[in-house]
């Protein structure tokens, strides 16, 4: 049968609590360590939350403009993309065009049309582009495509200038299908809002917004060329008048040269935009690292403080768990 006095009873309970508070303050420690910021933010402030709480919040909302830069830069790269073939594509159709009028050729006409057809086709998906499923020329209307498949356009403007005799009378047809509004183009190949896409937020001051689509003056100038001079791909146009079809790839050769002009002006447009997302988010990156500093003052803990302490108390723990052995082998027999 076995004894235990009152002493050896209160010895036992001191031992347990002294464990239970090492033990807890060894807990505590190691998440300090681990996360080199205070285990009790209520003892550290003495309750006073309003500033990391203010900090907290704008730190946040730093992560949401981090990701509307990120979504901005992402559209503005992407019109850059697209509007850089389309002028690749005016550049080079246009000086095909002239060089095949100046031959006054039908094959070589011919030819230069379907190679128009075929770079008209490919505006038309550079315009339809889409990132991240959102698409880029389609203002508003982010989840349609910009503009009507190819195809679809070029037949409908084939049967507008249907019947045209000479150069004026089809470029006139064609201005009033491109030009007017609520006319051809407006109703059968723009597909995207009516508006442009809503702005986003990027700071808390500043904002950003891209209204360029399809519809605009400057791109509908450079469709509209690539789509006439690919009427020549079709050798009955004008009547099969083969000076007057080379009239028209003249026409349209310097309407595609000039147009060029016009989206450059575009890219210039979406450049500064773009230089204007890197000093926002430049700008916000160093308002986050004050936060960041300001926020350490308030929470974090010394590194080489905390690891001293966890190594004292790593060191308490095991002396109390020594002694803790040492007692439990004492006893009557033992010491008979």
């Amino acid at each position: 049968m076995s004894f235990q006095s009152i002493g050896d009873l209160s010895r036992s309970l001191q031992m347990r609590q002294h464990h239970a508070l090492l033990q807890t303050r060894l807990a505590r420690l190691t998440d300090e360590v681990a996360s080199g910021e205070t285990a009790d933010p209520a003892g550290r402030l003495r309750g006073q939350f309003a500033p990391l709480a203010a900090i907290d919040r704008s730190l946040a909302l730093l992560d949401v403009y981090d990701i509307s830069a990120a979504s901005a830069g992402g559209l503005a790269a992407a019109m850059t993309t697209s509007l850089d073939a389309l002028g690749a594509r005016l550049g080079g159709t246009g000086a095909e065009l002239l060089q095949a009028a100046s031959a006054s050729d039908n094959a070589a006409l011919r030819a230069v049309g379907a190679g128009a057809e075929a770079g008209f086709g490919q505006a038309v998906a550079a315009l339809n582009a889409q990132i991240a499923g959102r698409s880029v020329f389609a203002g508003e209307a982010a989840g349609a495509a910009a503009l009507a498949p190819a195809e679809e356009i070029l037949g409908a403007l084939a049967t507008a200038v249907a019947g045209e005799t000479t150069v004026a009378g089809l470029q006139a047809a064609v201005d009033t299908w491109f030009d007017t509004p609520g006319g051809g183009f407006d109703t059968l190949a723009y597909r995207g809002g009516a508006a442009a896409a809503g702005g986003m937020r990027l700071s808390d001051t500043q904002s950003f917004a891209l209204d360029v689509t399809a519809a605009d003056p400057a791109l509908r100038a450079g469709l509209k060329a690539l789509a006439t001079a690919a009427l020549l791909a079709d050798g009955g146009v004008i009547g099969g008048d083969l000076d007057a079809q080379a009239a028209l790839a003249r026409q349209s050769g310097a309407q595609a040269l000039g147009a060029v002009g016009g989206v450059a002006e575009l890219q210039a447009r979406i450049g500064t935009a773009e230089a204007e997302i890197e000093t926002i988010h430049a700008e916000n990156t160093a308002q986050r690292d004050a936060l960041a500093l300001a926020r350490a003052a308030l929470v974090d803990v010394d590194p080489y403080d905390t690891a001293t302490a966890l190594t004292e108390t790593e060191t308490q723990l095991s002396a109390l768990y020594a002694v803790t052995a040492r007692l439990a082998r004492l006893s009557l027999t033992a010491y008979l």
